[in-house]
C-alpha cells in the first residue's frame, strides 16, 4: 500500500507528550510508527493482521535509525490484547473505514480499507483495555464518521480531548478529522484546523511546516495532486 496523506497527518499531529510506550494499530508499512519514533524516545509496538504488511514494516524498522525501539507483531488487536501486559501512554490508528459499497478486486486493499477486518466497536474495546489511564488514543477518520465514532467512544468511557479538522484544499469542506480520546474527561476540548493544499493545489504552508521533517523531497510531492 502507498503511503497516504492520512498516515502522514496522524504521524505528525498525534501528541506524543512524554510517552514511554506507544501502540500503532494496523501499522501497514510502519510509517506512522516510524514517525512517532522520530518524534519521541518511546518504545513502539506495531500490529497488523496482514502478513505482507508486517514483512514490509519489519524491513523498514530494521533499516530505520530506531530498530531497537520499533517492534512489529503479526496479530489481531483482539489476540494482542489478550497476550500483552503492557499498558500504553499513546495508542494511534489509521483504521479501515469503508463499511458498505463496492469492494476492490485487491484483497490487500479490502483489508486495509474496509471495516470487516476491524470494526469501530472492536477497535474501541481493544483501546479501552490497552490504554493507560493517563494515556491518549488518536486516530484519523473521514469527517462524516465524526459524530458516530465520538458517540461509540463514550459507550466505552473514552472522552474526546482534541479534534483537528482537515481540509483537502482551501475553501473545500473538511474531509478528514483527527480525534484524540482519553479515559479522563477533560475540562476543555481543544479544536484546530489544517488545510492540506492551497488554492493553487500546492501543499499549504501550514502543511509544509508540519511535515517538512518527514518528507525526503516535499517539492516533488507537490506535483502529486
Amino acid at each position: 500500500m502507498k503511503i497516504g496523506t492520512d498516515a502522514v497527518l496522524l504521524g505528525t499531529l498525534a501528541e506524543v507528550r512524554k510517552a514511554i510506550n506507544i501502540l500503532d494499530i494496523g501499522t501497514g508499512s510502519g510509517v506512522i510508527a516510524m514517525m512517532l519514533a522520530q518524534r519521541s524516545s518511546a518504545h513502539i509496538d506495531a500490529i497488523d493482521i496482514h502478513k505482507p504488511s508486517c514483512e514490509d514494516a519489519l524491513v523498514n524498522f530494521k533499516n530505520s535509525p530506531w530498530p531497537g525501539r520499533l517492534n512489529i507483531h503479526h496479530t489481531s488487536l483482539e489476540d494482542f490484547s489478550k497476550t500483552t501486559k503492557t499498558r500504553y501512554d499513546l495508542i494511534v490508528s489509521n483504521p479501515p473505514f469503508f463499511d458498505k459499497g463496492l469492494k476492490s478486486p485487491s484483497e490487500d486493499k479490502n483489508i486495509a480499507k474496509h471495516c470487516g477486518t476491524l470494526s469501530y466497536s472492536n477497535l474501541l474495546e481493544g483501546v479501552k483495555h490497552l490504554l493507560d489511564t493517563p494515556g491518549y488514543f488518536s486516530l484519523i477518520l473521514p469527517y462524516s464518521e465524526r459524530n458516530n465514532f465520538i458517540s461509540m467512544a463514550l459507550t466505552h468511557n473514552l472522552f474526546l480531548n482534541r479534534e483537528i479538522l482537515i481540509y483537502p484544499k482551501v475553501n473545500k469542506p473538511a474531509n478528514r478529522i483527527i480525534l484524540e480520546f482519553s479515559k479522563l474527561k477533560p475540562d476543555k476540548i481543544h479544536f484546530s484546523e489544517l488545510p492540506v493544499r492551497d488554492s493553487n493545489g500546492s501543499f499549504h504552508e501550514k502543511y509544509d511546516l508540519l511535515t517538512k521533517e518527514f518528507y525526503l523531497d516535499l517539492k516533488s510531492d507537490r506535483r502529486d495532486k
